[in-house]
C-alpha cells in the first residue's frame, strides 16, 4: 500500500489533472455505474466527522473528514482529513492520501470544470469573494482553465485578505491580484466571479445590471439556512448548473428561489448535459450560475488519479499493513 502525502501531490500532479478528474467522475455519474450511500455525519460538542464512501466498477474509496470550527484559535487547520483507496474486485487497500488536500483540490476542479463549459476562453478578469481555504484552491485552479490576467478578491478579514493576496501573488506571477473592499466591487470589475463564504444573507445588492453578462461560482451555502446570491440574480437566469441532485435539498441557494418561484425546477440541469452537449448555452447577455455542493465521488476519482499517477512516476511510499 503507498502513503502519498500531500507535498507529492502538490509536486507532481498538474492542476488540470484534477479538472480531467472530476470530469470523469460527473460522466460516471451520470453514467449510474457508481454506489454512493448517503454520507455519515457525527457530530459533538460543535465538531464534526464525516464519512463519505464511494465505490466506481474499478475501486472503491472512503474520505474520513474532522472539522473543528475552533482550531484556528490553538493554530490547527478546521478540517483534517484521510482518503482510503481500495481495489474494486479484491478489497485490497492500495493508498492512503491526505483528504484535506484532496477536498481543496477537487473542489476548486469542480469549479473550474463549469468555467471551461461555461466561459469563453477570452474571459480574462476573475472575482473571489471569501479568502479561506477555498479561495486559494478555487483561485488557482481557475488560473489554470483560463488565462485571467487579473484577479479581484474580498474578504470581510482582512488580515485573511492581505494573507491571501501575498501567497497568490507569489503563485501567479504573471496575474495582477487585487484586494477590493465588498463583493459589490469584485462583481463590478470581474467576468467570472467565484463565491465561497458561509453567509446566510446575500452578498451582492439586489440590482440585476451587474449581474448582466457573467458566470458565477457558488461554492459556499452548503446549508439551507446559508445564502450567496439575491433575488435579483435567479430572475435573470435561463438555467442553473449543478453538480449533484444533493444541492436541491442541501443549499439555500437553490431551496429559497424554489420555495419563492425565482426559479422552476425545470431550470436546474447538471453540468454534465453541458459537457454531453445535450445542453447549450443561450446566446444573450443574462448571467449562468453553477451551484456545488460535491459529493464522494469526486474523492474517490481523484485519489484514483493520483494513486495511477504515483504508479507511473514513482512517488508515495510503500508500506506493508
Amino acid at each position: 500500500m503507498l502513503i502519498i502525502n500531500q507535498e507529492e501531490i502538490r509536486r507532481e500532479i498538474a492542476l488540470p489533472r484534477f479538472v480531467e478528474a472530476v470530469e470523469e467522475a460527473m460522466l460516471i455519474h451520470e453514467s449510474g455505474k457508481f454506489h454512493m450511500p448517503l454520507r455519515t455525519n457525527m457530530e459533538f460538542d460543535n465538531k464534526s466527522l464525516l464519512l463519505m464512501p464511494s465505490a466506481t466498477e474499478e475501486f472503491f474509496g472512503t474520505k474520513l473528514v474532522s472539522l473543528f470550527p475552533d482550531n484556528p484559535h490553538i493554530n490547527h487547520p478546521v478540517l483534517y482529513g484521510l482518503v482510503i483507496l481500495n481495489d474494486g474486485k479484491t478489497g485490497e487497500p492500495l493508498a492512503i492520501m491526505n483528504g484535506a488536500l484532496i477536498t481543496g483540490l477537487r473542489t476548486a476542479a469542480v469549479g473550474s470544470l463549469s468555467i471551461k463549459y461555461m466561459t469563453s476562453e477570452n474571459v480574462s478578469k476573475l472575482g473571489m469573494v471569501g479568502a479561506g481555504v477555498q479561495g486559494y484552491y478555487q483561485t488557482l485552479m481557475a488560473c489554470s482553465v483560463r488565462n485571467f490576467t487579473d484577479v479581484y478578491l474580498t474578504d470581510n478579514d482582512s488580515q485573511r485578505l492581505n494573507s491571501l493576496q501575498q501567497k497568490l501573488q507569489k503563485d501567479l506571477p504573471n496575474t495582477i491580484i487585487h484586494k477590493l473592499g465588498s463583493p459589490d466591487e469584485v462583481l463590478h470589475n470581474a467576468e467570472v466571479i467565484i463565491t465561497a463564504t458561509n453567509t446566510k444573507t446575500p452578498l451582492f445588492s439586489n440590482k440585476a445590471a451587474p449581474f448582466m453578462g457573467k458566470h458565477f461560482v457558488a461554492i459556499g451555502s452548503y446549508k439551507p439556512e446559508m445564502h450567496e446570491y439575491p433575488r435579483a440574480i435567479f430572475q435573470m437566469l435561463d438555467n442553473v448548473f449543478i453538480d449533484t441532485e444533493h444541492a436541491l435539498h442541501e443549499t439555500g441557494d437553490l431551496i429559497t428561489p424554489l420555495d419563492e418561484g425565482w426559479i422552476s425546477k425545470s431550470q436546474i440541469h447538471s453540468l454534465v448535459k453541458i459537457i454531453n452537449s445535450e445542453i447549450n448555452l443561450c446566446q444573450n447577455n443574462n448571467p449562468t450560475l453553477f451551484k456545488s455542493v460535491g459529493m464522494a465521488l469526486f474523492d474517490v476519482v481523484t485519489a484514483n488519479m493520483i494513486y495511477q499517477r504515483a504508479l507511473n512516476q514513482g512517488f508515495g511510499v510503500e508500506i506493508e499493513l
